[in-house]
């Protein structure tokens, strides 16, 4: 997980968002069901395509980039399930890898117990050993959204050290190389740290260390 920035609000949120949100409420208030098109307008691709550029392409939570783990699914930070009003709000809307999506569900009622990519620096909850993204000692928060996003799952943990192991192959290069190439080759190397590559927070752990 890596600190995101929210960008403009799709044109199609601000014409529509407090429209929609009136409808989901009054049918709350009347005790009717939406229907499945009120309730997922915020899938509307104008929406998803902003969320897919804020995210790099990546989901918000695991860094999986969306086309190696799916299309990604349009993710409530807050559950809308406990509160319709948030349904179309468009600083509570990201994306997520369907795994994810599913792992958090309605928990974190109003983000609370959360670490929101969005609103907090994750560097500031978690620490990285390996290819493990462990929450810091004594951060609740932090270790309530580890263990109910599953962020250390067997099939992350394995491409993350492969990740790992890539970047230690790229180092050996570089030791290895002629010092005419060893510029080049490290400005290839800090590629790897920016925010469009998956697992760019693993990255950004271990390559001072291999460098060592």
């Amino acid at each position: 997980m890596i600190k995101l920035t929210k960008l403009e609000k799709p044109a199609i949120l601000k014409d529509n968002a407090a429209a929609w949100t009136q409808v989901l409420l009054d049918r709350v208030a009347n005790g009717t069901k939406p229907s499945d098109s009120e309730k997922n307008k915020y899938r509307h691709p104008d929406v998803k395509s902003v969320l897919i550029l804020e995210t790099n392409g990546k989901c918000a939570y695991c860094e999986s980039k969306l086309l190696h783990s799916g299309y990604g699914d349009v993710e409530h930070v807050a559950p809308k399930s406990t509160n319709v009003a948030v349904t179309f709000e468009w600083e509570n809307l990201t994306i997520a890898c369907d795994v994810c999506n599913t792992n958090k569900g309605s928990k974190f009622s109003n983000g609370v117990g959360f670490v929101d990519p969005y609103l907090h620096d994750p560097a500031d909850h978690f620490i990285i050993i390996g290819a493990l993204i462990l929450a810091k000692a004594g951060n609740d928060d932090a270790r309530l959204t580890e263990e109910t996003l599953k962020l250390n799952r067997t099939e992350l943990v394995e491409r993350r050290g492969q990740r790992i192991r890539n970047l230690r192959d790229q180092v050996e290069v570089i030791r290895r190389a002629p010092a005419a190439l060893r510029f080049i080759l490290i400005e290839n190397l800090n590629e790897e740290i920016q925010a469009d590559k998956e697992f760019a927070a693993i990255s950004r752990a271990c390559i001072p260390l291999l460098l060592n």
